[in-house]
């Protein structure tokens, strides 16, 4: 039972029933009512089931980031839309107030999509599957590579939660429909029309980053956001490659690589409509990025071994080893061990 009903209504209304003298009719109508509450308050979802409301002053928030975005953030890294701050604000808000939330359809939002919709550099544009994290971090606020939400579309509303109502004021503040609760196209339909949007902008090599240390699912799905809304949408005529990046976590066993699993499969999808495929397990900088979160695993000791000798061993420091940070170290050269060979 999703909702809590005292023990005192019960008491009550049973009291109420047996002792009042009424009409058959009359008591039969109660008691259908009775039965009706209590089916009702058995099956309607409420605010202990955890699920919050649209988001207290989400129109401010979003004409606030969108002049964050244009003025500040990224007013030098990428192309600005044309419309103003208040208009795109208004045109989301007015997308899905005074809806029914599980009847929302991407076609609600497309005023919204055309009036934000941005061109996206060149080589620099970044899917990602389960690594949100971790990809931001390697796009660096599009100084590197554009995620989505690096985009106005997604930067004006990342982390919000809004639904709409048909009684005033048009938002339910209360409670939103969790993604289960709707029908798919429903919950999906802001981000796949975001989604969407972005793939088509989408220019030259266009990168994708995905976990291959998923137990419960592969690192490619075609009922995944990039298998429905993004790969099918890839112009064909500005788009040349699709260069997988296939990420591990440290702590955790490889489920896939680049050689099997659901890789293949989007080898296959990818060449099927006319691109390039690349895949590469575990970049240098997706390595240097995980260790700098957790430096003292077993896997980035070495790196620490070599940039400061003797930190977390017992070994001496040897004078052949680098002094400073990125010296070259002279790997020939003899350290007066009787075989000749450097150090290690």
């Amino acid at each position: 039972m999703k909702t809590q009903i005292e023990q005192t209504d019960f008491t009550t209304l049973c009291w109420f029933l047996s002792h009042c003298t009424l009409l058959k009719r009359d008591k039969m109508a109660l008691q259908m009512f009775f039965v009706l509450s209590l089916l009702l308050a058995m099956t309607s979802p409420s605010a202990s089931d955890n699920n919050p409301g649209t988001t207290p002053h989400i129109q401010d928030i979003c004409i606030g980031r969108c002049y964050d975005y244009s003025q500040i953030k990224y007013k030098s890294v990428l192309p600005q839309a044309s419309g103003s701050c208040e208009e795109l604000a208004d045109k989301f808000f007015t997308a899905f107030s005074h809806q029914p939330p599980c009847s929302l359809s991407m076609a609600h939002y497309q005023p919204f999509m055309d009036a934000a919709k941005q061109a996206l550099p060149e080589d620099k544009a970044l899917f990602w599957s389960g690594v949100k994290q971790l990809a931001h971090e390697y796009a660096g606020d599009g100084r590197r590579f554009v995620t989505l939400e690096d985009t106005l579309i997604g930067y004006l509303v990342d982390g919000l939660v809004w639904c709409g109502q048909g009684s005033p004021p048009g938002q339910n503040y209360s409670r939103c429909p969790s993604w289960n609760d709707c029908p798919l196209e429903s919950s999906e339909s802001f981000w796949a029309a975001a989604s969407k949007a972005f793939a088509e902008s989408a220019r030259g090599r266009v990168t994708v980053m995905t976990d291959g240390s998923r137990a419960d699912r592969p690192a490619y799905r075609r009922d995944s956001f990039f298998g429905k809304y993004e790969l099918p949408f890839l112009n064909k005529a500005l788009v040349t490659s699709v260069d997988v990046i296939l990420t591990h976590p440290l702590d955790q066993p490889a489920v896939e690589t680049c050689e099997n699993g659901s890789l293949v499969q989007l080898m296959q999808d990818v060449t099927a409509r006319g691109f390039n495929f690349n895949c590469e397990d575990d970049p240098q900088a997706i390595l240097h990025l995980l260790c700098a979160d957790d430096p003292v695993i077993r896997e980035c000791q070495l790196v620490t071994k070599y940039m400061f000798p003797g930190r977390g061993d017992s070994e001496k420091y040897h004078p052949n080893h680098p002094p400073v940070l990125n010296s070259k170290p002279n790997l020939f050269e003899s350290t007066g061990n009787t075989a000749g060979l450097p150090y290690y």
